[in-house]
């Protein structure tokens, strides 16, 4: 059982990086997160598994944790841009909450993400550049 929900974590994390994202960078939750991940091949799967969040065009997750939402992110930086998309997050159980999120990019802080859900701060994510 615990190998096919390491390949069912691991088949939402591919869906998270790949398409668009792939070709616009990865995104993850903290500055430090980007070590981790470009450090190793399987570095996306170690950050998850410690709780980090990755960032794609569709949504975010970690390996226990997903949410997606509609229309995808368009990673832009041109200009200062707010957009509300709407969506779901899905946790073990399955347990399922439904979400608005509030993506804002700025170009006066290029290559960073927030999204506001709600919460006291936003959730902030970074881009990682090799």
């Amino acid at each position: 059982m615990k190998t096919l929900l390491g390949s069912i974590c691991a088949g939402s994390l591919a869906l998270v990086l790949t398409g668009p994202v792939a070709a616009q960078g990865l995104f993850v939750d903290s500055p430090e997160g980007c070590d981790i991940v470009l450090g190793s091949p399987d570095g996306d799967l170690d950050y998850a598994g410690e709780g980090g969040l990755l960032l794609g065009a569709d949504g975010y997750s970690s390996l226990e944790y997903f949410c997606s939402f509609s229309p995808n992110i368009d990673f832009q930086w041109n200009s200062y841009q707010v957009r509300t998309h709407v969506g779901q997050c899905e946790m073990p159980g399955p347990e399922y909450q439904p979400q608005l999120f509030t993506v804002v990019t700025d170009p006066d802080q290029p290559d960073l993400v927030s999204i506001f859900t709600g919460d006291a701060d936003p959730l902030r994510f970074y881009r990682c550049r090799s």
